[in-house]
């Protein structure tokens, strides 16, 4: 890879974990006398703007890079979906993923590093530490973050051993403030925009069993009080989404992440039937309440049995 100019980036809207993998292995790489860059498409989502905006870090503009570099590195995702519009999977020179991968011959020239692990910054961090390489303070924050969010502060099932023992390295090389943590929950709480394009920064589209299901997912602080407050335009905003996106299911998971509960909304009987048939529960109308976490990770295999 030496000798070629590299975009490293992630999918559009990126979350702060694949904001933190593509800042951080840039880092990685220029360490190692490889001409990478990082560069993101559309605007981050509201976390990763906290922690970038908070300890003033710069991000690179993806549409203006992939101009003059044509050799893409994909991160925090492994599917042609994900992929932006301006990149075309023969670009791909490695992918760096932390879930169940399919069809990574889409990628025909792509070196690829699938681990199923809580966050993908753990994959990152790991060739850091690996190399005994000194992490800059941004880079490391960032993935650390990234960590935290993802496994929802260790909560999340999707959580194992290595994201612990990454987090914890990391933590070890910068000085956050004692209530970092919850400001940055609290932060991703408080939505500046309206529902439609809050749903729309994090939905994920799945083809399972020949159908297209679309999942908004938001983790937050207090969704009782985002339901009360928001549920007619929650609801409005999954029709306009499912019809223009032509799914055949759509549905929002809302993770309350200081109470420990989901929430999931739902307008469609049909997909309320299959929701309720994979998960074994019910719904109040459009909503239904699960005592725990549950995010796509967990949603998406019990859908597919």
């Amino acid at each position: 890879m030496e000798d070629k100019k590299i975009l490293i980036t992630s999918y559009e809207h990126a979350d702060i974990d694949g904001t933190a993998c593509g800042y951080a292995y840039a880092e990685f790489l220029k360490n190692k006398n490889i001409d990478a860059k990082v560069g993101f498409f559309k605007n981050v989502q509201t976390e990763a703007q906290y922690v970038i905006d908070k300890f003033h870090i710069k991000l690179e503009n993806g549409e203006a890079l992939i101009k003059e570099r044509k050799e893409i590195i994909f991160l925090d995702a492994s599917k042609i979906l994900r992929l932006p519009k301006q990149i075309k999977p023969e670009q791909v020179i490695e992918i760096i993923d932390h879930r169940h991968s399919e069809n990574l011959e889409n990628f025909p020239n792509a070196k690829t590093q699938i681990e199923l692990v809580g966050s993908c910054a753990t994959l990152i961090g790991e060739k850091f530490k690996k190399e005994n390489m000194k992490i800059s303070t941004n880079s490391a924050t960032l993935l650390y973050s990234a960590i935290i969010s993802n496994t929802l502060n260790f909560k999340a099932k999707s959580t194992t051993n290595k994201d612990k023992i990454m987090a914890e390295w990391l933590k070890n090389q910068i000085n956050l403030p004692e209530n970092y943590i919850h400001e940055m929950f609290k932060f991703k709480s408080t939505f500046k925009k309206p529902i439609k394009q809050i749903i729309l920064e994090d939905l994920k589209e799945y083809n399972i069993k020949n159908e297209t299901i679309g999942i908004g997912e938001v983790e937050i602080i207090n969704v009782n009080k985002l339901i009360k407050n928001n549920l007619t335009e929650i609801k409005t905003a999954l029709i306009d989404i499912k019809k223009e996106k032509e799914f055949q299911h759509m549905f929002l998971n809302c993770l309350d992440i200081e109470h420990d509960f989901t929430k999931m909304i739902a307008v469609e009987e049909s997909t309320k039937k299959i929701i309720t048939s994979a998960l074994n529960i019910a719904f109040k109308e459009e909503v239904a309440t699960i005592k725990r976490l549950v995010g796509r990770k967990e949603i998406i295999p019990a859908l597919e049995k």
